[in-house]
């Protein structure tokens, strides 16, 4: 009798195993193509009596590939919204040969102006100069903008970044609480990790992490730069954001915990993630093509600046046929934040305000003691010579353009356009190289964590046949006790 109830008893447990570790694979094969779902083991162990158990559900982690994900995919983020500003700025380059860019607008305008020097008696010839100094105004005024909508839009990306990040962190606590304090539930645990590993993704495309798993299971999360974001509890991520940065301001650095981790004296700055590839190109890339484009604009003012031409000339020089928010001064060797989006064409030789193109070829745009063509001779070519001269002449550029100087400004301009393909062909490279990494890193880590399909099929089918087994011998069983039972009557 003792044989029968034993045989009994494992088979009951035989079937509660398989009951268990069929459900277990069914909720595996239900979520084989969500990506944050981490495979579930249901292992076995045996009792004294030789009865099946079935042990705690345990759940399919690497921390060392979840860890390489997390950067990969930190290093990604970070490399995309660096492309995408530089794609923005890129517009404003083209091909220098064939198409508005700023090299293009001096190219053109040299043009009109050698037109107008061989024949200065011209006045459709100096309408059309006229004209080409405003397309390249425009275009600088245009090009600085754009540049400018970068800053913006990056001070912006900084700001719902550090709200991202707080959010992330406090979603983390309320579901690192219930892991670290929950020992009982291993299907709710497994499934409160998973929910721990997708924020972290989604938190690390934001800054770059790295995380440390406690005994109780419970995780601290740091910055790359080792700030501490989240230990028990988050730390606040804060950032002063301006209503709107004007060229040359300088924008805020972003707190973790009190410590600066981005921009300039930061001790433990962020390497990677969407806010510092925000904060890079609000703080390097766009002013530093800022820069370019009002050292271009500088040296255009300057060119066709006037001089006093008395006989003992006292007059400072003024601004001649560009102008900007300083004119009739000239700007000096200095940084002028925003001058190519102040540069204008001066209204004195602009037909569309009532101005005499002419002043181009005579000067006199700041009055008579300005005017080169004293004699009003209609073939005056000497103040047209004297500007093609000084925009053909190589000049120094302020070092805060990081090109090579001393250069024309057409050469600089081409050099400026030059050096945002190359920014953005690099970034480009970075970004596909980073892209590739991080499906490397994924489907490393899928193959540990995620879901094979066949492996779980074939796990049920061996499931099947266990349950069928021990039903077996529930049935046989049933009928030795019955057959018992009829030789007791």
């Amino acid at each position: 009798m003792a044989g029968i109830s034993t045989a009994l008893s494992n088979a009951l447990s035989g079937l509660l195993v398989s009951a268990g570790q069929t459900a277990v694979v069914s909720r595996n094969i239900t979520r084989a193509n969500d990506e944050n779902y981490s495979r579930e083991i249901a292992s076995t162990s045996s009792s004294a009596t030789g009865a099946a158990r079935l042990d705690p559900t345990q759940r399919a982690a690497d921390s060392g590939l979840l860890a390489s994900f997390l950067q990969s995919t930190s290093n990604l983020a970070a490399q995309q919204t660096l492309l995408r500003g530089l794609t923005n700025i890129s517009s404003t380059v083209g091909d220098v040969q064939t198409d508005g860019s700023v090299a293009w607008s001096i190219s053109q305008f040299q043009q009109n102006l050698q037109a107008l020097t061989n024949d200065p008696a011209n006045s459709q010839l100096a309408t059309q100069a006229v004209s080409g100094a405003k397309r390249l105004s425009d275009t600088l005024n245009s090009a600085s903008e754009v540049a400018q909508a970068v800053r913006n839009d990056a001070e912006s990306g900084i700001k719902n970044s550090v709200a991202t990040i707080n959010d992330f962190l406090q979603q983390m606590q309320k579901v690192d609480s219930f892991i670290a304090g929950n020992s009982s539930d291993a299907d709710a645990r497994a499934a409160a990790m998973d929910r721990r590993d997708t924020i972290l993704k989604s938190l690390a495309a934001e800054i770059g992490i790295q995380t440390t798993l406690r005994s109780d299971n419970s995780i601290a999360i740091y910055t790359d730069g080792g700030v501490t974001l989240y230990d028990r509890s988050p730390c606040e991520v804060t950032f002063s954001a301006s209503n709107g940065l004007s060229a040359g301001s300088a924008g805020a650095p972003v707190f973790a915990d009190g410590v600066q981790i981005t921009g300039n004296g930061a001790p433990m700055p962020s390497k990677s993630g969407n806010l510092v590839a925000y904060v890079q190109l609000r703080d390097q890339v766009a002013p530093v093509y800022q820069n370019q484009l009002d050292e271009a604009a500088r040296f255009l003012i300057i060119a066709f600046s006037e001089k006093d031409q008395s006989s003992a000339p006292i007059l400072p020089d003024g601004t001649g046929l560009f102008s900007y928010s300083g004119s009739p001064a000239t700007p000096g060797a200095g940084v002028y934040p925003g001058l190519a989006a102040q540069i204008r064409v001066n209204s004195a030789v602009a037909l569309s305000s009532g101005g005499n193109p002419n002043l181009l070829r005579d000067g006199g745009i700041n009055g008579p003691s300005y005017k080169y063509n004293s004699a009003n001779a209609a073939g005056f070519q000497a103040r047209l010579q004297s500007v093609m001269q000084a925009i053909a002449q190589k000049q120094a550029f302020n070092a805060s353009s990081q090109l090579s100087s001393p250069d024309t400004v057409l050469g600089f301009a081409s050099a400026s356009a030059g050096w945002v393909e190359a920014q953005r062909s690099t970034a480009d490279q970075k970004s596909t190289d980073a892209q590739a990494m991080q499906t490397r890193t994924r489907d490393s880590l899928l193959r540990t964590t995620g879901v094979n399909l066949d492996l779980e099929m074939s796990t049920m089918l061996s499931l099947e046949k266990s349950y069928q087994a021990s039903a077996k011998v529930l049935t046989t069983v049933d009928q030795m006790m019955g057959d018992l039972m009829q030789v007791v009557r």
